[in-house]
């Protein structure tokens, strides 16, 4: 009797050891290797290795070597065929050509991008490429180009369905119109590139639009709201950490200060931390200009030994033959 009942448990041990065939199969299938990847062709992953440096050191403002790069991605996406990453490629190359100062380079680039992305039909890219000729005949003073291009761009801009490109463009469109002296003009265009950067939520964007309306506040000695609105564009630029757009906006909120003869005390503290950010970004141009206001500001405080000290320093700055004079 004990034999059988030690015979009947080692029975009852045995069942509970059985697996279920559906597990067997869930664990066969987890045991089983996944298929691996396809392969990359070997000049499909040199284009993309080229474009992925290339964007690295864009973004860390190595233009020479950035320029290099996105012109070896041009290479080889045009080798492949491969149009759109080609038509990148070329807008990026473009970008790096104008921060070397290449602009005639910049612009014949933009152009050829342009062109390929209207081939493809991908409008929002090639709109990309116009609002970045804009920026740049802006930037070149090239007045008559830019003139005819807003004359064919301006009767059917970004639809409403791109805010983002919405508000580019009507960014610019607010700065030629301003520059032109239309400026009821610009109000209205930077108030709906205002609206376009808020519905497409690019903080950045909303950042710059208000700062030009701050200048444009300025344009129409609306001082009082001009401060306003420049104190606001710096409250944005810090949270976004955009280390430029703080600069510009301490140099507006001084430079207003100092325009409506108020506070001169607090215009001299703006227009030197200005200053002194304008010279770590190395924008020596703006600087230039921070440095003028802050010599007038000391004058007009009668600091007489502050400012002669500025002067000096705008002197060697402009020696230095770094800044453009005008």
């Amino acid at each position: 009797m004990k034999e059988n009942r030690k015979q009947r448990s080692e029975v009852r041990d045995r069942k509970t050891t059985i697996i279920p065939l559906s597990m067997v199969l869930l664990i066969l299938s987890a045991c089983s290797s996944a298929p691996p990847p396809p392969i990359v062709p070997v000049a499909v992953a040199q284009a993309d290795y080229a474009a992925e440096v290339a964007q690295k050191l864009s973004a860390n403002e190595n233009w020479t070597a950035a320029a290099r790069e996105w012109q070896n991605a041009t290479d080889r996406y045009r080798l492949l065929n491969d149009r759109a990453n080609e038509a990148i490629s070329l807008h990026n190359l473009a970008q790096a050509q104008r921060a070397l100062g290449n602009l005639d380079r910049a612009r014949s680039l933009l152009e050829q991008a342009a062109a390929l992305n209207q081939q493809l039909s991908r409008s929002d890219e090639a709109w990309r490429n116009q609002i970045a000729l804009l920026q740049l005949e802006s930037q070149a003073k090239q007045s008559a180009a830019l003139d005819a291009r807003f004359a064919r761009l301006i009767t059917s801009p970004p639809s409403d369905s791109q805010p983002q490109l919405q508000g580019l463009f009507f960014n610019e469109l607010g700065l030629w119109q301003q520059s032109r002296a239309d400026l009821a003009k610009a109000d209205d265009s930077f108030r709906r590139a205002e609206q376009a950067m808020a519905k497409a939520g690019d903080r950045r964007g909303s950042a710059a639009v208000l700062a030009n309306r701050a200048r444009l506040d300025e344009a129409q000695s609306k001082l009082t709201d001009a401060l306003e609105k420049w104190g606001r564009a710096r409250i944005a630029f810090e949270k976004l950490a955009d280390p430029p757009g703080i600069a510009a906006c301490l140099a507006g909120e001084g430079r207003v200060l100092l325009a409506s003869n108020r506070d001169l005390s607090a215009a001299e503290t703006l227009l030197r931390r200005a200053s002194e950010n304008l010279r770590t970004l190395k924008m020596d141009n703006d600087r230039v200009a921070a440095l003028r206001l802050l010599v007038e500001c000391l004058i007009a405080q009668n600091k007489t030994a502050e400012a002669a000290e500025t002067q000096k320093a705008l002197d060697a700055l402009l020696a230095s033959g770094t800044p453009a004079r005008n």
